[in-house]
């Protein structure tokens, strides 16, 4: 069993061809990624940062999600576009009640998924597990659907077709297919809104790629609350992690 080690914590690493072959590119490109903490800190405080950058650009401050991702897909070339695109995200899990957040990105190294790799996908959550991020400047299915952008254009619809050395940690409870069941209906309506102006495959259809692709599990018994405050305390000492505030 190939086992991985961040923060002083082993994972195993899953027994697929997948998981294995993510788990080595990983750790031979790790050196280009830094470690998020989306954890600690207040709503209001990372809205007033996001607001800051927004102004900025000459936008205008808005509490939309689908237009604040909109702002960070016409200027992403822009490197303060990172650090917006990372507060986003921060919000957006502080916002739909997601847990704490912990991982590592972005990299700038590529591993390509072929066919057989979408079968891995998986909306299910288990705690303590890795899961791929997603790489891409757009939208999956899974979050075009979870947000509701039936207007989203089409070319910021983007299914993953890549890995990079980029990952994160679910630190929340698990999610089961019998959690799953209020947000089928979700998936199917979008999927029948969007199938023809997106051309998307079938709803169940692998190449469909919806959710993330998990990679390692925590060989340690230890609870996500632990797991939280462990992290918390590892975000005061770390020195290569992505500055969020100005």
């Amino acid at each position: 069993m190939t086992t991985l080690n961040f923060k002083g914590l082993n994972f195993e690493v899953l027994d697929n061809v997948l998981a294995k072959r993510y788990s080595k590119f990983l750790m031979d490109n790790i050196h280009e990624s830094k470690e998020f903490y989306f954890m600690g800190d207040q709503r209001t405080q990372i809205k007033s940062e996001i607001d800051k950058i927004v102004y900025m650009l000459g936008k205008e401050p808005t509490s939309d999600l689908n237009m604040l991702h909109e702002y960070f897909a016409d200027q992403h070339e822009d490197p303060e576009m990172d650090r917006l695109n990372n507060l986003i995200h921060y919000y957006e899990l502080i916002e739909n009640n997601f847990p704490p957040r912990w991982g590592m990105m972005v990299g700038k190294s590529t591993m390509e998924l072929f066919p057989a790799d979408y079968e891995h996908f998986t909306l299910e959550r288990e705690p303590g597990m890795l899961y791929v991020n997603y790489p891409h400047v757009g939208k999956h299915f899974a979050e075009v659907a979870y947000s509701m952008d039936f207007d989203i254009k089409k070319e910021q619809y983007v299914p993953q077709d890549h890995c990079r050395p980029s990952f994160h940690i679910w630190l929340g409870d698990p999610i089961t297919n019998a959690e799953l069941s209020n947000f089928w209906p979700r998936l199917s309506a979008a999927h029948f809104r969007l199938k023809d102006r997106l051309d998307l495959p079938d709803l169940e259809d692998p190449a469909l790629r919806v959710g993330y692709i998990p990679f390692a599990k925590l060989s340690d018994d230890i609870n996500t609350n632990e797991l939280v405050n462990y992290f918390l305390k590892e975000k005061s000492k770390c020195k290569n992690q992505w500055e969020l505030f100005d």
